[in-house]
């Protein structure tokens, strides 16, 4: 896809708020290019998360295609780099085609899947919904570490109060949501992960649960500690990620960066 940044004129924009953001972001101060790239982030959290990494041009606030394309245009962003959750297919969706309608360079930045062996105790499900209905028909105390977006869909049940468990962000929002949902305020864990196998195993025998509810969010998402609680006998229900994305890792979109705003791309 052609773009207008050869040059070394152009500006580069990063959907953050994940650890690959806050990487990119650690480059951007290394190379001394931070002056050049704007990271846009959904939250306070993002924006806080990624504040402490030098003198960053942050832009919070969600925004739609409509608002993603004024943003662009505003700014002269010639290439995105899309570094938001594996999961957040909506969102991505909304930048590669305000991206493709200004005819500007777009990269998906990927945190690999991880492999994992079968075991009995590990169930995939093909969303957030089937996951709820499968921790019902359960019937065990459930740990669910999926964060608050969806968590009313394991409310509006007559025993989630005692039933659910939830480990989201400390924030007012994440907490709240949690409440709306009819969790019982002793079983809301705010917390900032990721979590090591110890922590997630201490934390489901404290609350006395059975099962734990995650998604694939690799390695920086501490997605592995998490299924290896189905070798200590507990059942951990993983829901898969939406779809099949192609994308670079975090070196190879730091390489794409530095390329592309010196001036060396050939379109």
């Amino acid at each position: 896809m052609c773009c207008n940044g050869a040059g070394g004129k152009g500006r580069a924009a990063v959907f953050a708020g994940t650890t690959e953001g806050r990487l990119i972001a650690e480059f951007a101060v290394r190379e001394g290019i931070e002056g050049r790239m704007d990271f846009l982030v959904a939250t306070e959290y993002g924006r806080e998360i990624l504040e402490g990494e030098g003198r960053l041009k942050i832009h919070e606030g969600r925004l739609d295609r409509d608002g993603m394309k004024e943003f662009f245009k505003e700014t002269g962003i010639t290439l995105v780099i899309d570094a938001t959750h594996p999961y957040a297919a909506q969102v991505t969706e909304n930048i590669r085609k305000a991206c493709e309608a200004l005819n500007i360079k777009y990269v998906r930045l990927l945190r690999p899947e991880e492999e994992r062996e079968y075991s009995e105790n590990l169930v995939f499900v093909k969303d957030t919904s089937e996951a709820a209905d499968f921790v019902k028909m359960l019937g065990v105390k459930t740990l669910v570490t999926t964060g608050s977006k969806e968590i009313g869909l394991f409310g509006g049940w007559e025993r989630t109060g005692e039933m659910i468990v939830a480990r989201v962000l400390p924030s007012e929002t994440s907490i709240k949501a949690c409440l709306d949902a009819g969790i019982a305020p002793k079983n809301i864990i705010g917390m900032q992960g990721p979590f090591t196998l110890e922590m997630n195993l201490a934390t489901l025998r404290q609350y006395g649960c059975g099962a734990l509810v995650t998604k694939d969010t690799g390695s920086a998402g501490g997605f592995p500690d998490k299924t290896k609680c189905a070798d200590e006998g507990f059942k951990v229900i993983v829901i898969r990620r939406p779809v099949f994305e192609a994308g670079v890792g975090v070196s190879e979109a730091e390489e794409i960066i530095k390329t592309h705003l010196h001036g060396k791309e050939e379109y």
